[in-house]
């Protein structure tokens, strides 16, 4: 079983034993209370060291927020020197906040905390003459909740009005991103299929920092009605492969290919077999589709694959070639350039960036010529929408069951169920 969902058996675990835990606690604390009558004082010590915090003025340097804080010159310079080998002191903003540990014996100056982002402290420590940076991550736990709700008007207020389990608003709208445009992008058309008394519940696991806020959050598994019928969504990783989503059945909820590779995007040359070339001057098969876009627009992979070609050709210009599965492959030609890491060989997913359109080779204004071919053939990209994704391989069939009765173990911990298929009837809406 993999790391995700052995995380997921051990909450279970965990889950019924805290409240055997918190209970042996209860009456431990009882116990102690009255058989001892009092506590004596706790020792206080005087601190060692005590920590101040400085901001950034408008205006204000560094090294004259360093000088403001009474750190020496040659030491204020060497800590200068330490710290542009981890972060460019020229990219600080006013308002970043300075923490400065100086020592009560002798008011020396020891440590420097700087906050670069949510996740990460620059902390640098003082050795005599020399400083010592370290970046330090900000720790984070674990927080599995489900997110429940009655749709009554769209999907983002139900996420929004139902129980959101101390998940912030903003946060959770994020969520409903993710099961429009993400795990049901190819099965639901939320903006037209929701029906008022639709149920939801999602299982969500965030990574919480200590001030509560969450660096990131993935959604484990959906269980949702929908006009009288159940849509189920488990995520699920075979292998070293991207993590998918897929039905009980082990079927991916995905297409395997999207309709274009541009969000914005009209067409100005359809697929034909036979075409007037405005520079060639001459008729000849236009085996793909011309998409009118403005110079600099992302260029997506249409699918999971494997990087065949990115390189320059005099007449493709810039160009870059997926081979996917079942014989299929994909180009895309007259980039302005490729994206940071595209090269012969990168394994890409549906939807990442490739490339960015341009008018390289034989163009006359910035647009993407688009090809899809099988086996080997041009065929016409507007065809390939309703190829379905690839469901989970056989060899991880009973792996991806046990993770899938785990997640929907701690759906049925957590809430109640609501699907069609296990007898449960829709609750009537608030506002009956």
């Amino acid at each position: 079983m993999t790391k995700p969902y052995r995380f997921l058996a051990l909450l279970l675990l965990l889950a019924f034993a805290s409240s055997l835990a918190t209970a042996a606690w209860n009456v431990g604390v009882q116990r102690r209370s009255a058989e001892t009558p009092g506590l004596l004082p706790a020792a206080m010590a005087n601190p060692v060291e005590v920590t101040t915090e400085h901001t950034l003025q408008a205006g204000e340097t560094l090294s004259e927020l360093l000088s403001r804080a009474e750190l020496a010159q040659t030491a204020a310079q060497a800590l200068l020197a330490e710290l542009e080998v981890h972060h460019d002191p020229r990219r600080m903003r006013p308002g970043s906040v300075i923490a400065l540990r100086r020592s009560l014996d002798d008011g020396e100056i020891r440590r420097m905390d700087l906050r670069l982002d949510a996740d990460r402290t620059l902390s640098m420590l003082r050795d005599g003459g020399t400083w010592k940076g370290d970046i330090e991550e900000v720790p984070v736990r674990p927080d599995t909740v489900v997110l429940t709700g009655v749709v009554e008007s769209s999907l983002y207020q139900a996420l929004v009005d139902g129980d959101g389990a101390g998940v912030p608003s903003d946060e959770r709208e994020r969520v409903a991103d993710i099961l429009a445009d993400r795990i049901f992008a190819w099965k639901v058309d939320f903006s037209r299929d929701l029906r008022v008394g639709d149920q939801f519940r999602i299982l969500y696991i965030r990574q919480v920092r200590p001030d509560g806020t969450a660096r990131e959050g993935r959604v484990a598994s959906v269980q949702f009605t929908i006009a009288k019928r159940d849509y189920e969504a488990y995520a699920f990783a075979a292998g070293d492969d991207f993590e998918d989503y897929f039905d009980r059945s082990g079927a991916s909820l995905r297409s395997a290919f999207l309709r274009a590779p541009l969000r914005y995007r009209r067409i100005s040359s359809a697929f034909s077999r036979s075409r007037f070339h405005p520079i060639l001057k001459v008729n000849r098969p236009h085996n793909g589709i011309d998409y009118s876009a403005v110079s600099g627009t992302p260029v997506q992979a249409v699918g999971d694959g494997v990087v065949r070609r990115a390189n320059r050709s005099s007449d493709l210009g810039n160009v870059v070639e997926i081979n996917h599965v079942r014989g299929y492959a994909s180009r895309y030609a007259h980039l302005r350039g490729f994206a940071d890491g595209i090269r012969p060989g990168v394994r890409v997913k549906q939807g990442d960036v490739i490339g960015y359109v341009g008018d390289t080779g034989l163009a006359t204004a910035p647009h993407l010529h688009y090809e899809f071919h099988s086996g080997g053939r041009a065929i016409n990209p507007s065809s390939v929408a309703d190829i379905a994704g690839e469901p989970v391989p056989e060899l991880y069939r009973a792996e991806f069951q046990d993770a899938m009765r785990i997640q929907i173990a701690l759906l049925d911990l957590l809430s109640p169920r609501i699907l069609l298929a296990d007898g449960v009837s829709h609750p009537p809406s608030r506002s009956d």
